[in-house]
């Protein structure tokens, strides 16, 4: 299978806000495998992280986080284990601080940075190269820059997507709904059917 998600973590905006943002709702449900199309998540460092099944999810993009990120810090993944590709960006009070991005179809040891990454990135991707280089360098059949960006990321929000446990203890996912989606509905219920069975008319 493999992830083809997208996570965004949120710090100096209340939770409520967030989703108030998103036009989501808290479901209080368990979703401690991340199986609902989005999922939310508040953890003990102050930041809440909303986790997306879909890399492409509007939440996702950069117009999406440059707004959301008014007031406050943000920080976006999105990771397509497929083609081996993840990023990682930051955005605070409408702008982007820092991206970087990793796509194994440039090359195993494609590392692109943007802007001014954490102090942490440059260790992080010194080790991750000489992982890659005692295993076989383009070669091998793991690839450990593909890491890099993520690995940023945690050392800035104490998240990462592939890990249940932390030094801090577990994050608890509760299903998020879209409410959009409930309103659009239920002001069209019979237009909506007949879109289900006919498609678009």
């Amino acid at each position: 299978m493999g992830f083809s998600i997208a996570w965004v973590a949120v710090q100096g905006k209340p939770k409520e806000d967030v989703l108030a943002w998103a036009q989501h709702t808290d479901t209080g449900e368990p979703d401690e495998s991340n199986d609902a199309p989005a999922s939310g998540s508040s953890l003990p460092n102050n930041w809440y992280v909303v986790f997306l099944n879909d890399i492409e999810h509007p939440l996702a993009t950069d117009a999406a986080l440059t707004s959301l990120s008014q007031n406050c810090f943000v920080i976006a993944c999105h990771v397509e284990e497929h083609v081996m590709f993840s990023s990682a960006k930051a955005f605070r009070n409408g702008h982007e601080e820092w991206a970087i991005t990793h796509d194994a179809q440039a090359g195993i040891y494609d590392i692109q940075p943007k802007g001014s990454p954490p102090a942490a990135f440059t260790a992080i991707f010194a080790q991750a190269k000489e992982q890659q280089d005692s295993e076989g360098g383009a070669q091998a059949d793991v690839d450990h820059i593909f890491d890099v960006p993520l690995l940023t990321a945690q050392s800035v929000c104490g998240y990462k997507h592939d890990l249940w446990r932390f030094d801090w203890g577990e994050p608890k996912f509760t299903a998020l709904k879209d409410i959009t989606l409930q309103s659009n509905s239920a002001s069209h219920p019979r237009r909506s059917l007949l879109r289900r069975i006919f498609g678009p008319r």
